[in-house]
């Protein structure tokens, strides 16, 4: 039978996914890119700004996972 612990690790990967979502949605309509044609290279930074942004959404639910599982004791039992 899984802990509590674990049940509350799902819950933050759940909960993680969510606010990564909500985060990553108000960083992609906030910033306006330049036009490729008028400044390629602000274009290609942001561009990459704005796939680092997804890079660090991806950990969010990780970290959530971790830090609920430690909270309710789950490192207590390994």
């Amino acid at each position: 039978m899984l802990d509590v612990s674990y049940i509350m690790g799902f819950i933050g990967v759940a909960l993680g996914i969510m606010i990564g979502i909500f985060i990553y949605a108000e960083v992609e309509s906030s910033i306006d890119c330049p036009d490729v044609t008028s400044n390629p290279d602000g274009n290609a930074g942001c561009s990459k700004a704005k796939g680092i942004t997804w890079s660090v959404i991806g950990i969010l639910p990780i970290a959530m996972f971790f830090g609920l599982f430690a909270l309710f004791g789950g490192f207590n039992q390994i």
